[in-house]
This record gives C-alpha cells, structure tokens and sequence, in this order.
C-alpha cells in the first residue's frame, strides 16, 4: 500500500483511501503528502460526518465579517486554509446526499465564492478522501452519488485490517515511540515487541498506538517491557490458537504426561503444522522467537 501511496502522491489526483476503522486512513493520507510537492504546505485533515448542510459553504468556503447573523468576524474556509495543500476529506461516507451534491460541484468546478462576497475564486488543494463505509455497495444501493464516487476515486488505496498486515507492527511502533519522545535504545523489549506481533487488534493501528502511549507512559522514559502491556496482549496463549492446530490430541490414550512433556509435544507439533516456521509457530504460541529457539534446541531440534 505505501509502494502504490508513493506512487501517487507524485501528481494531484484524488485519492479515496478505504479500510476498516484504526487502520490508519489519515497516517497514509499525511505520508501522501509529505512524499508529494505539496509537503510544505498544509494538509488539513475535515471530519465530514460532523459537516451539517447549513454550514458547509460556510466551513469550506469561509465568510466575511456580517455575511450572515453571527458572522462577527472574516473566517477563512477550508478551501482556503489548505490552499496549496492536501485537503482530507475524512468520513466521506457519512456525507449526507445534499451535501455529496455540493461537494461535486466543487470538484467540478474548482472555485467557489466566499460568503458575503460575490468575486469567484480559484483554489489550487489535493483532495485525498478516507471511509471505513463500501460506497461501491452504496451507489448500488442510492446512498452514495456515482459520479462523486468516480471523482473522489481516481486513485484507490485498500488498507488491510492490521491484524492480516503484522509485519508492520515493529515500522508502526518505531513511529509511535518517535512520537512520543522514546530516544532510548532500544525503545522497547525483544519480548514485547514478539507478543505485540502476535495481538489480533481489534482496533487495528489505532488500538496499537493508544497501547504503545500507554507504555511508555508506565515506562517513563525507559525501555518497554511485557509488564508495560495492556493484560490482552500479556494473555496471548495458545487459546489464540486456530483450531487446525488443535485437532490432534496431545495426550496419547492411558498415558498421563508430565506438564513439560505435554508442552514440548504441544510445542513440536505446532511447529511441525506451520511447515516448521519458527516466526509464524511463535506467534501461534504466544511466545517470543528467542524462547521458541532455546525450547527447540532443548528439545533437540535444529
């Protein structure tokens, strides 16, 4: 996705990224623009689900002072605010269908007119758009206007859920621990960073990002450990384990095993149905690589 993402932001199409909620919709419409030649202006991020019909000229095309009862001041529109920039156009599916239409227009036209003024005005802003919502089954169904939908999408970036992408999660976690001020290194324990690739995130980039906030909070400016970890990261065990990998029984009949025999059966049989790949059985497992690698060496397998 970031390979088709830097691909785009070299021109001024729109883009209309789709994904479910906490995948990180607004992060690649922020690394669009920093990767295009509008870098250095601003990318203005717009919630369109809180957009009401009464207020959308005035919110995206700005107002003067008297324009209209309680205009007590010149207000800048987004339009103009962004001017240069990226506008992200958050939540787009949400947008009401009279909205949709205005919101067209603008698009077809490229211009607008400032409240309380009557001069047409050019503006020169990126549209990146972002749902959680399939507007394709929406047009099909007369909730969403077809030929918004096809200006918004003529470039589309599909985010998986995080929990099919987990190879991402230690890039993620070096931007978050950047972000909030973690210089030591390394910023967080091998552990942790294993227990953390194995967590499904329900809450996609969004959970993963409250939870490292959280740690190095608990940390205070130290490195990260399994103790920093919320108890649903903490408790991956094997009862995350896909039934395929529990279909054989770990205790042969009339034979009562002892716990460190039932565990290195358990262990080696996992490791035997991934096609003996350590990352992948670790994750199963809910350990970390190194703990698996000095389990097999005991075990006396390479």
């Amino acid at each position: 996705v970031l390979q088709e993402a830097e691909l785009h932001a070299s021109s001024d199409i729109p883009v209309l990224i789709t994904g479910e909620s906490g995948t990180g919709k607004e992060l690649l419409a922020q690394a669009i623009h920093r990767a295009s030649r509008r870098a250095d202006r601003p990318f203005v991020p717009v919630n369109m689900a809180s957009v009401s019909s009464t207020l959308f000229e005035s919110e995206f095309f700005g107002h003067t002072r008297g324009a209209f009862t309680g205009a007590d001041r010149d207000r800048e529109g987004y339009l103009e605010v962004a001017a240069g920039g990226t506008l992200f156009l958050d939540e787009i599916g949400d947008l009401s269908p009279e909205l949709q239409g205005k919101l067209l227009r603008v698009l077809q036209e490229k211009e607008f007119v400032k409240l309380g003024t009557n001069r047409q005005r050019k503006f020169d802003v990126r549209f990146v758009a972002a749902t959680n919502a399939d507007l394709e089954t929406m047009v099909s169904q007369g909730r969403f206007r077809k030929d918004l939908y096809y200006r918004l999408k003529v470039a589309w970036l599909q985010i998986p859920p995080l929990r099919e992408r987990l190879e991402d999660v230690p890039p993620l976690i070096e931007h978050f621990l950047h972000e909030f001020g973690v210089e030591v290194k390394p910023g967080i324990q091998d552990e942790a960073l294993e227990l953390l690739q194995a967590y499904h995130y329900p809450g996609n980039v969004r959970e993963l990002r409250s939870i490292i906030q959280a740690a190095c909070n608990l940390a205070q400016g130290g490195t990260i450990s399994t103790r920093h970890l919320p108890i649903e990261v903490r408790k991956i065990k094997v009862a995350h384990l896909p039934s395929r990998y529990q279909e054989d029984s770990i205790e042969p009949a009339g034979e009562v095993l002892s716990l460190a025999q039932v565990e290195r059966k358990y262990i080696l049989q996992v490791y035997q149905q991934t096609g003996r790949n350590k990352s992948h059985t670790a994750r199963l497992l809910g350990i970390g690589l190194t703990t698996l690698h000095r389990k097999l060496k005991q075990y006396g397998v390479d």
